[in-house]
């Protein structure tokens, strides 16, 4: 996977290439001094982790976009009952702010937030939820035998999903998080040589 770099990082390479190109000129005049030779180092060994950092920002972010595809709609218009004619247009919040899919019905001309989230942090505790509906209805005394093997069924396939999806989603959250982390003081690290670079290359001009 070839890495992507942030436009300050693609300018910290480009002002290290020209400094390089700058430092065999001066080599061969010899006026390269230590100075120089130590910022080149400095240049070289920062825009080295910055190619780890980047590789390690692409696979966490292609992980991210494989985990959005867990979650599969199986949408159905609320007045015609059909999925035949559904279209995507767009996502919608509900007052959890769980985001699910907004579809639009071009056979009845109606557009509908679909009642279930379209990734997978959200829909942890949209399940969860689920799950404590469906244990407080299993409670109930009015419920048949069949009606009560039918809720049986379903909290056994739900809690089944939760204990596989739970484990990837956190594990996925604390990559997220701890990249953001180190995002920011990348950033920092990449913006004070990246000044100080090109005011050495003012000085130069």
């Amino acid at each position: 996977m070839v890495p992507k770099f942030t436009p300050d990082e693609k300018e910290l390479i480009r002002l290290t290439s020209f400094f390089k190109k700058q430092s065999e000129r001066l080599k061969e005049e010899n006026k390269l001094g230590e100075n120089y030779i130590q910022l080149l180092e400095t240049c070289d060994k920062l825009i080295g982790q910055m190619h780890i950092h980047a590789g390690n920002r692409e696979i966490i972010r292609a992980e991210q976009e494989q985990l959005k595809k867990l979650v599969k709609d199986n949408a159905r218009c609320p007045k015609c009952g059909k999925n035949t004619n559904l279209k995507l247009a767009g996502t919608g919040t509900n007052q959890e702010g769980w985001i699910s899919n907004k579809y639009k019905c071009r056979h009845c001309n109606i557009e509908f937030v679909w009642n279930a989230p379209n990734n997978p942090w959200d829909m942890i505790p949209y399940v969860e939820r689920m799950v404590s509906e469906l244990e407080k209805k299993a409670e109930a005394q009015n419920l048949s035998s069949t009606e009560q093997q039918i809720n049986v069924e379903a909290l056994i396939q739900m809690k089944a999903n939760l204990a596989k999806l739970k484990p990837v989603i956190d594990a996925s959250q604390i990559n997220m998080t701890d990249l953001e982390e180190k995002e920011k003081i990348m950033a920092e690290m990449v913006t004070k040589v990246k000044k100080h670079l090109m005011i050495e290359k003012i000085r130069m001009s």
